[in-house]
């Protein structure tokens, strides 16, 4: 009778996983977060009457996900994949211009995505980023769409070249920028006896790009503190890459054309180009990044000289998306010396526990 209720106790008993946690979000709930962020930088197209901008998004989107929908069938990958390459969709669709051909997006976007993960990577892991390569080929084909570097030598000897272009009107001033700057002014950067121009909120909020992904870099900040607050993605890499591209810029840029040392325009060299946003979305895709922090430090440090050289101090098209390339290479190039690293330590540990065993054995003896 008791071993009965023993049994039937036990058929009845469910075992909790309650005192086991994730120590970081699954690859899903972090695409899911991903996809939410990043539709609001889409919403924003459509709340600022960015039509055109918002139907390369959708046709780059539905490229992906059709050739996603065709890899399903043909890989059955999980779920989560598919939701990848929508977000990867969207990446390339953001990255683009507004007046780029939609026939042109929608190709580009399924030729390689369908390419990447059915014929050459078959991973969602591999260790190239898809978007940037897609915008580094859309370039090629029409690069008359894309819009044109704001600064020549001239204005790169300018301290403050930001200011120039504002007031030159190649950045639109809203009208709530007056009221907020002169708040800020007065009650907090006046604690560091400085001041900032009328424009910088306008460039922060909108900036008009031509490019969408260039253009919301407040939403940009934001969402970068969503995603780094749980340990989804390293905050080392990002960090260390714009705190370099930053110092680089604000030392050498005007120096380099003749003008003083220590003079470069911070504010325009993260505010355009796609900076902010590549830092965020693109500088550390799943299969980029090396697994240890000395190598996440050396990658971020290397992606910032990288930058500096290609994108220089601001409002280049194209240069992150070969920024990001150049980076994976030298993600890939650490990831070889890691794995090197390991196998070398896991070699002498064997060594040493093989000949603690021997010794043992040789002392039973």
């Amino acid at each position: 009778m008791k071993n009965k209720f023993r049994e039937k106790k036990l058929k009845n008993t469910r075992i909790s996983v309650k005192p086991f946690v994730y120590s970081i979000p699954s690859i899903s709930s972090v695409s899911i977060r991903l996809l939410v962020l990043l539709s609001i930088q889409v919403f924003m197209l459509i709340f600022t009457r960015s039509f055109n901008a918002f139907f390369v998004v959708l046709t780059s989107f539905s490229g992906a996900v059709i050739a996603s929908i065709l890899n399903y069938y043909i890989k059955k990958e999980p779920f989560y994949n598919i939701m990848n390459i929508s977000i990867q969709g969207i990446l390339i669709g953001l990255l683009l211009p507004e007046s780029y051909p939609l026939a042109m997006v929608f190709v580009i976007s399924f030729s390689t995505i369908i390419i990447s993960r059915s014929i050459v990577f078959k991973s969602i892991n591999s260790w190239i980023n898809i978007p940037a390569i897609a915008i580094i080929i859309a370039w090629y084909i029409g690069n008359t769409f894309f819009p044109q570097f704001a600064l020549n030598s001239e204005l790169l000897t300018v301290r403050n070249s930001s200011v120039y272009l504002i007031q030159s009107g190649y950045f639109p001033i809203y009208s709530f920028d007056s009221p907020i700057t002169a708040f800020l002014n007065k009650n907090i950067f006046n604690l560091a006896n400085v001041t900032i121009p009328e424009g910088f909120v306008s460039m922060l909020w909108d900036s008009h790009s031509a490019i969408p992904a260039f253009r919301f870099n407040l939403i940009t900040i934001v969402s970068s503190i969503i995603i780094f607050s749980d340990n989804a993605f390293s905050l080392i890499i990002p960090s260390v890459f714009l705190t370099v591209y930053a110092v680089l810029v604000r030392l050498f840029v005007p120096y380099l054309f003749g003008g003083s040392i220590n003079q470069g325009d911070i504010i325009l060299a993260l505010l355009t180009s796609g900076i902010l946003f590549s830092s965020v979305y693109l500088i550390q895709w799943y299969g980029t990044i090396p697994v240890s922090v000395s190598g996440k430090i050396v990658l971020g440090f290397i992606t910032g000289i990288i930058a500096f050289v290609i994108v220089g101090c601001g409002t280049s098209p194209i240069g992150m998306a070969y920024t990001i390339i150049f980076s994976n290479i030298i993600c890939m190039m650490i990831r070889i010396f890691e794995e090197k690293k390991n196998d070398l330590s896991t070699g002498k540990v064997i060594m040493k526990y093989s000949a603690k065993i021997a010794a043992e054995s040789g002392d039973n003896k």
